[in-house]
This record gives structure tokens, sequence and C-alpha cells, in this order.
């Protein structure tokens, strides 16, 4: 009787065993394809050639792995003539900081699936696409570079390095220099969550005529961007020198130097989503229209404990908005300048408000010129500016309203210190020039 329950017993237990024992195998088997690895080269130049990398490249990527260089102990330029997919499983390729990927103008370098891409420690450049991404096009996976320069790649569409469709890219400790593209010179974020940190971009371009947008980042609507410790300088496009974010789409950045860039509308950065500006510097940015350091335009913007310094523009030399909302915090507004190409009067030599609310707070605003009207603001706009405990001090305006010129509603200005500023004409700190009714006061000082 005991035998027969034993046996029972063991009947019943016997698949729950075999199913675990499977279980584990298939783990084991899982854990092994995704620890393989591949090297490129053995130990010469000459053996580092494509055809090993597609090799390195089909071992590491069946089950995922990671993907190491043996070309001797110089640098190495291996040439790339066809694009190679990463999507089977997830890659790492580290060059261990002497690896040179070159497609000669002829061919992106990768294209990322719906796998986590890894690049560390190596250079790709010379990318060429006829679509987007002139290095890298990204697809529903995570992508992260670390360590990495991008150089000298473009594309005939969008992302002139980089074009990313709803994944995730993290940039960490790079260098993107010298990419183009008719928009998003270096990076088009097509819905994707993109991180940068401690990384630089310079001299990127977006070539296009019209809706050239994002000189290094074009970050499309409804992309996500994250950028800390980072600087993106002398890079150029119509829209958004340096940056373009696009209404639907949002920024946060912290840490960021923008300088020396340029462009038709917002030198560093043209804004028309939701963006955050925190400890920064945007300056020496220039452009032919407005908003030298930023043109926020049907969007809303926060800037806090950051400076807007050096700018030039046509209107706006250091912030122009047309949105729906603009706040600065702890802001110092100083430097910037409303200029004609060639000479002549323009307007708003630090911020020129044209529409949306406007909140300035524990600010100073000094040593702004514009060549027309509002040496330190110009505002003409039914909406409110409300200044509260800030410095307007040392502006000058070649015609009207050194400090302030105002025509609108009302301005609100609470605990405001006016010294210095200077006019041509008239209204040296404050010149007036709207009608005052009861519901539109004009300029309201308070102490």
């Amino acid at each position: 009787m005991r035998a027969d329950h034993f046996a029972l017993r063991m009947r019943s237990v016997l698949p729950v065993l075999l199913f675990i024992f499977l279980l584990f195998g298939f783990a084991v088997f899982r854990q092994s394809a995704r620890a393989a690895s591949a090297v490129v080269g053995t130990g010469t130049p000459s053996s580092c050639t494509e055809s090993a990398f597609d090799a390195a490249l089909t071992t590491a990527g069946n089950g995922g792995g990671t993907i190491t260089f043996n070309c001797g102990a110089a640098a190495h330029t291996l040439q790339f003539t066809v694009a190679k997919f990463v999507n089977l499983g997830d890659v790492t390729i580290d060059g261990g900081g002497r690896i040179i990927l070159a497609a000669g103008n002829n061919e992106r370098h990768f294209f990322a699936g719906p796998v986590t891409f890894r690049l560390r420690n190596i250079t790709l450049r010379q990318g060429d696409s006829l679509v987007n991404g002139g290095a890298i096009e990204a697809s529903g996976g995570q992508v992260i570079l670390e360590s990495v320069r991008l150089l000298d790649n473009r594309s005939a569409v969008a992302g002139g390095a980089i074009y990313c469709y709803d994944a995730t890219l993290t940039i960490d400790g790079s260098q993107i220099d010298g990419n183009s593209a008719p928009t998003g010179g270096a990076i088009y974020n097509d819905g994707c969550a993109v991180t940068i940190r401690n990384s630089s971009f310079a001299d990127n371009r977006a070539t296009a005529a019209v809706n050239g947008r994002g000189g290094a980042v074009d970050n499309a609507q409804p992309g996500r961007i994250t950028i800390r410790s980072s600087r993106f300088s002398t890079n150029n496009a119509l829209d958004g020198g340096a940056l373009y974010n696009a209404g639907g789409a949002s920024a946060d950045l912290a840490g960021v130097t923008l300088d020396e860039n340029t462009g038709g509308y917002g030198g560093a950065i043209e804004n028309s989503g939701v963006i955050t500006i925190t400890d920064s510097l945007l300056d020496r940015n220039s452009v032919t229209g407005s908003g030298g350091g930023l043109w926020n335009v049907s969007g809303s913007a926060l800037l806090e404990r950051s400076t807007v310094s050096g700018n030039t523009a046509f209107e706006g030399g250091g912030i122009s908005t047309y949105g729906t909302s603009l706040e600065m915090r702890q802001v110092n507004l100083v430097g910037n300048m409303a200029t004609a190409p060639g000479g002549g009067g323009t307007n708003g030599g630090g911020l020129h408000h044209l529409g949306g609310v406007v909140f300035v707070t524990d600010a100073t605003i000094s040593g702004n010129v514009a060549r027309n009207n509002g040496g330190g603001i110009y505002q003409v706009a039914d909406d409110n500016l409300t200044l509260t405990n800030v410095t307007l001090a040392d502006n000058a305006a070649d015609v009207l309203g050194g400090g302030l010129y105002h025509y609108g509603r009302y301005a609100v200005l609470t605990n405001v210190t006016l010294a210095n500023n200077s006019a041509g004409a008239a209204g040296a700190a404050i010149y007036e020039d709207s009608p005052q009714t009861p519901s539109s006061p004009g300029v309201v000082q308070l102490a």
C-alpha cells in the first residue's frame, strides 16, 4: 500500500521536476547565448576588415553579446561599404578608444531595431544616408552611446548623425561634431526619450532654407529630451541654432552652455513646446531674426538661475517671446543687443515681448542695447508683464525707453530698481506709449 502511494506521488512529481529541469536548461542556454562575444582582428591592422566585423556582428548578434577589436596598438580606421543591422539581440561594440568606423560618405553605419545597442569608446564618421540618420537610425529599442565620437555624418532628410523613432537614446561623455541634415543637423528626435549628459555638440548644421530646424537637435513632437552638463557651440539652423523644441515636445536643460550658435530665429534655442532651462548659460549667440538667445514662440518656457548674455538679434537680442508663457527666476539678462544687419533701428535689447504672459522674479536686466526702442525690455502686448525684485539698470535705447518701452494693457513692477538707463529721444527709464484707461492702466509701479 505504501509502495503504491509512493509510486503515485512520483508520477505526480516527475512532470514538475522535468519542467523545472527544462526551464533551468533553457535559462542556461539563453545566458550562454546572451554572453556571446566576438573579437574583430587577430592583432594586425590588415586583419581588421569589414568582413571580419560582419562575422563578429553575426556571432554577437545571435542572442546578444559584445564586440571588441584586436587591430594592433595604434588607432585603426575600418571602412564600411554597407549599413549594419542590429536587430536580433542586444549588442555592445567597444572600440577601446582606438577604432574609427568610416563609411566613406556612402552609407549609414547602423540600423538598430528593438534591442539594446551600446556603442562605447569608438568613432563613427562620414556616414551618409539617403533617408534618415547619417550614422545611426534607431527604431523601437534602446541605443546607448558612451564616449563616442560622431563626426562629419550627413543625412538627406533628417538627423545628420542620429534619427531616433519611438525608442530610448542615451548619450554620455560623447562628441558630436560636423554633422548635417536638412533638419536636425546632428539628431532628429521623432518620439524618443533622449538623455544627453557630459557631451559636446559643435559645428552641426540644419541646412534647409525652409523648415531647417535644430542645428544640433530637432526635438519633434512628441519627443522628450533631457540635457545635463553639456555644451552646444557654433551650430547653425534657420530655426533654433542649437536646439529646436517643437510644439507637443518637451525639453529639460540643466548645467548646459549654448554659445556662438547662429541662425534665423532662436540663436541658441527656438521653443514652441515646453522647456525648462536651469543653471545654464546662453552666450554670444546671434540671429538675423528674433531671439538671439531664445525665441519662445507659441510655447511655455521657464528659465531659472541662468544667464543670457552677449547675444544679438534683429529683435530681442537676448530673448524674444510670443508664446504662451515665459517665466524667469534668478536670471541675468545682460549685455544683449537688438540691431539690424549692417546697423539700423530695432527693438528689445534684452527682452522682446509681443505676446503671452511674462513673469520675471529676482533678476538682473542690465547693459542691454536696442538700436530703436526698449533697451532693457520692449513690450507691445496685451498680455501681462510682471517684474518683481528686479534690477533694470544701465540699459540703452537709441530712441525710446532705455529701461522699458511699454505699449499694452499693463505692466506691474514691484520692488524694481531703475538706474542709469538711457534713451536718445525720451523715456530714459520707462517710456509709456499706450493710452491709459481703467482697464488698461499701463505701467504700474508698486513699492
